[in-house]
């Protein structure tokens, strides 16, 4: 694909990354999320950086996932976040080394009708409610799976908010989950890996580390939340991925032209201005023309007019020609725009900010 829209990955910022986090939970197993693609970056190429990085599991959402990652040839085990569907259940069997999550006695039943004896893990409910088996009925749910035939190989559950440093709602989490694996031990079982540590846990809550962790966001270079940004800098994780295309189109308009969908941008005096061949098609959110800008020529040039589908108009100097390159987020000669910072702007997240980018942007690779 010859498009200049493109996002750059930096295999080598993700080894980086990982031996990062990995330091800081040095007595615990690795689990790298790599779920949605890797949050846009490629999942088998992601994944494997992770593992020679020293990476020992990966981690994702869907039973599809984990089925490229088994095509691609990765061969260390794989976490489905997820209970998988009913519908797809069946192919479990066709995949080595698959834990499937579960957390209802139906998907329990029917995981070990089509693999008996499979290794799986149990997510409790301690406050996220979204998924998971309530504490009340994980001892319940566990006896179960053992006398189903499968084996109880992990049990972990999910922050709902690591990444707010004043809360405490983590640590009443935490509590909690340690209770429910007691009362398990009390009754017999013991999963030998225990994990609830997310991005913002390993990072700023090393109590729950426990016998594994499963980062993801961090993994990537972009902080859990902005109260989390200055720590994610000071360890040194570095973005690892930059969203590029090329200017397209150069023309003027006069004083009081109006620019883009809605006119919602009037010019204040003639204006130089350069078209992208990107859009919110590609994964930049529209509401990021407001405050937004980009990189070109080592400068910051704002966005004039509402984004488009497929391209959107920036302020520039006379200096800028058809053809320079443009930084969506990245970085180039001391200026840089993040994920992170586009997300504060456009009120959401560095999460949705990376896993939007679209399938229609080619994507690089930098070992």
């Amino acid at each position: 694909m010859n498009r200049p829209t493109r996002l750059n990955v930096s295999l080598q910022a993700v080894m980086n990354n990982v031996s990062i986090l990995r330091s800081l939970a040095p007595n615990s197993l690795f689990c790298a999320v790599v779920k949605a693609d890797a949050y846009g970056q490629g999942a088998v190429r992601v994944g494997q950086a992770a593992i020679d990085a020293g990476a020992d599991w990966l981690a994702v959402a869907l039973i599809q996932e984990a089925r490229e990652l088994r095509e691609a040839g990765i061969k260390e085990p794989i976490l489905i976040l997820s209970q998988p569907h009913h519908n797809e259940i069946s192919e479990l069997k066709d995949l080595k080394n698959v834990r499937p999550t579960v957390y209802t006695a139906k998907a329990v039943n029917q995981i070990a009708s089509v693999t008996p004896e499979a290794p799986v893990h149990l997510k409790i409910n301690t406050g996220m409610n979204r998924v998971g088996v309530s504490p009340e009925d994980a001892s319940v749910l566990a006896d179960h799976i053992v006398e189903s035939g499968l084996f109880l190989e992990g049990v972990f559950t999910h922050f709902a908010s690591a990444d707010e440093l004043k809360s405490s709602f983590p640590e009443e989490q935490s509590i909690l989950f340690d209770k429910v694996v007691e009362e398990l031990n009390q009754n017999g079982h013991h999963p030998s890996i225990i994990h609830m540590a997310n991005s913002a846990a390993v990072l700023n809550f090393p109590e729950s580390h426990r016998s594994m962790v499963r980062p993801g966001i961090a993994m990537y270079g972009a902080e859990p939340s902005v109260e989390l940004r200055g720590r994610c800098i000071e360890l040194g994780l570095l973005p690892t991925a930059q969203f590029e295309t090329e200017v397209s189109f150069i023309h003027k308009v006069g004083k009081g032209e109006t620019v883009s969908y809605g006119r919602r941008w009037i010019a204040e005096e003639e204006t130089l201005l350069a078209t992208l061949p990107v859009g919110y098609g590609d994964g930049i959110p529209r509401s990021w023309w407001e405050t937004g800008h980009v990189i070109i020529r080592g400068e910051k040039c704002p966005i004039r007019g509402v984004i488009t589908m497929d391209q959107l108009m920036v302020e520039v100097n006379t200096d800028v020609e058809v053809g320079d390159k443009a930084i969506l987020f990245g970085e180039s000669q001391q200026e840089i725009i993040t994920a992170g910072e586009i997300a504060e702007a456009t009120q959401t997240i560095s999460y949705e900010v990376l896993a939007s980018v679209g399938k229609r942007v080619p994507r690089f690779y930098e070992d």
